[in-house]
C-alpha cells in the first residue's frame, strides 16, 4: 500500500517526530511505501530524507488545509493521523472522502467528547496507543486496533549506558548524588504535573540535601511555565536544579545516543503526570536501566513497569469532559524515598520490561503493525 503519515516531520526531535520515524521504519519493512504529510517541521516545499517524501505544512495549523491535498497528490491508499486527532475537527466530515486510521493519544476517563465526536464525523478507524486507551475507545462504542509507542534504545544500548554511566556522572561532578530526572514536554501549565513534582523533590531535598533534579524540558516556552522562575518560586536551592540547555533542545542537537545518556546517570525518572496517552519517557529511561515513578493514571498505570507508583486524585478536565488525576506531591515524596532506597536494584528488571516496546526487539512490526494493515487496506489494492 501507499500510506501517509500525517504528523510531525521524523526529523524533529519530538515525541510525535520520534515515532513518525520508527513508524515509517516498520512499514517499509512490510513492504509498503509510505511517506509523511508534515504539518510541523517542513515548509515550503517537498523533500526527500531517508527515501521518503515529505510533504510540507500549509497556512493553516495541524495541516487543515494540506491533509487531504497531500493524501491526494501520494495516491495514498490509506492515511494515518499521529496527533491529537480532535485538532482536525474543522474538516471532519471532509476527511470521509480518504481511508482513515487514527492512531491517537486517550489519557482521560471516559474517552474526551472532543475525539468522541471527531471520529464520529470523520469516520476514521481509531488506534489505540495503549491498552488503556483502548478501554476507553472500546467503552465509548467504536472497535479500535492497537499498536504501542516504541523506543529504539537496544540491548548493546543498555550495556553502553551501563559501562558510561559512572563516566558521565564523575564528568558533571554529581558521582555521588542521587539523581532523580523528569522528562516533560513544557506545553501547558498543567499535564505533566511538575509543580507538584518540584514541591515534592524540595521536601525530599530537605532531607536528603544529596539529591539533584535534572529536567529535560524547554525552561520557558509561550503556552508553558517558566521553570527556572518556577523553581525560584518554590524555594528549590539554586544548585539542587539542572535544566537541559534550551538552544541545544530547540535546534535539535539532542540525538538518541545523548537521550541514552541522559536516562543512563538517572537513578530514577519521575513521570508525575496528570495524564499520559503513553508516556514515551517511561519506557526509553526503563530500557536504559533507570526505574520509573508514575502516577496510577491513564497509561502509565501499564508502564511503569518494576518502578512506584502514586494513586493521586480526580482532576476534571472540562476541555475533554473527563477526569485525569492530580499526582499526590506527599505520595511523590515518599516514592522518591523508596527509589533512593531501592532503585539500584532494579535497573535490571527495569530494562528487560521494557524491552517488549523495543522497535526490533519487540517484533513490534510483524505483531502489531502488519494485521492492523491487513485489516485496513482497501479491497483491490495491491
Amino acid at each position: 500500500m501507499r500510506i501517509m503519515i500525517h504528523s510531525n516531520a521524523p526529523y524533529v526531535p519530538s515525541g510525535y517526530g520520534q515515532q513518525t520515524r520508527l513508524l515509517l521504519g516498520m512499514l517499509r519493512e512490510l513492504g509498503h511505501e509510505p511517506a509523511v504529510s508534515a504539518f510541523y517541521g517542513l515548509t515550503g516545499q517537498p523533500i526527500t530524507w531517508e527515501g521518503y517524501p515529505i510533504f510540507p505544512a500549509g497556512q493553516l495549523g495541524y495541516g487543515l488545509d494540506m491533509i487531504i491535498p497531500h493524501a491526494k497528490a501520494w495516491r495514498a491508499d490509506l492515511v494515518i493521523t499521529l496527533m491529537d486527532f480532535w485538532q482536525l475537527a474543522p474538516i471532519a466530515e471532509q476527511l470521509q472522502e480518504l481511508n482513515l486510521a487514527a492512531w491517537l493519544p486517550v489519557d482521560c476517563t471516559p474517552l474526551s467528547k472532543l475525539d468522541r465526536e471527531m471520529l464520529k464525523r470523520s469516520g476514521a478507524r481509531p488506534i489505540a496507543m495503549s491498552e488503556f486507551g483502548t478501554e476507553q475507545l472500546h467503552g465509548a462504542g467504536f472497535d479500535p486496533l492497537y499498536a504501542p509507542h516504541v523506543h529504539e534504545f537496544s540491548s548493546q544500548d543498555y550495556e553502553a549506558a551501563k559501562e558510561s554511566r559512572a563516566r558521565y556522572r564523575e564528568n558533571m561532578g554529581i558521582a555521588d548524588r542521587f539523581v532523580i530526572g523528569i522528562c516533560a514536554a513544557n506545553n501547558d501549565h498543567l499535564r505533566k504535573g511538575i509543580p507538584e513534582q518540584f514541591e515534592a523533590f524540595r521536601r525530599f531535598h530537605t532531607v536528603y540535601p544529596d539529591a539533584l533534579l535534572l529536567v529535560h524540558s524547554i525552561a520557558r516556552t509561550g503556552r508553558g511555565l517558566d521553570l527556572t522562575e518556577l523553581a525560584h518560586d518554590m524555594g528549590l536551592p539554586q544548585d539542587s536544579v539542572r535544566i537541559t540547555d534550551s538552544y541545544a533542545q530547540l535546534s535539535g542537537a539532542f540525538d538518541t545516543e545523548m537521550m541514552r545518556d541522559w536516562y543512563s546517570v538517572l537513578d530514577v525518572l519521575s513521570q508525575g503526570s496528570y495524564a499520559e496517552a503513553f508516556g514515551v519517557p517511561m519506557i526509553e529511561a526503563q530500557a536504559c536501566g533507570t526505574p520509573v515513578i508514575g502516577t496510577l493514571s491513564s497509561a502509565m498505570t501499564e508502564n511503569i513497569g518494576p518502578g512506584w507508583s502514586t494513586v493521586g486524585e480526580g482532576f476534571w478536565n472540562h476541555v475533554h469532559g473527563a477526569w485525569w488525576r492530580r499526582p499526590n506531591i506527599q505520595g511523590l515524596y515518599r516514592n522518591y524515598e523508596k527509589a533512593h532506597r531501592d532503585a539500584r536494584y532494579r535497573r535490571g528488571v527495569a530494562r528487560d520490561f521494557a524491552q517488549k516496546f523495543h522497535v526490533t526487539e519487540g517484533a513490534i512490526a510483524s505483531s502489531y503493525w502488519k494485521p492492523i494493515l491487513e485489516e485496513l487496506e482497501p479491497k483491490g489494492c495491491e
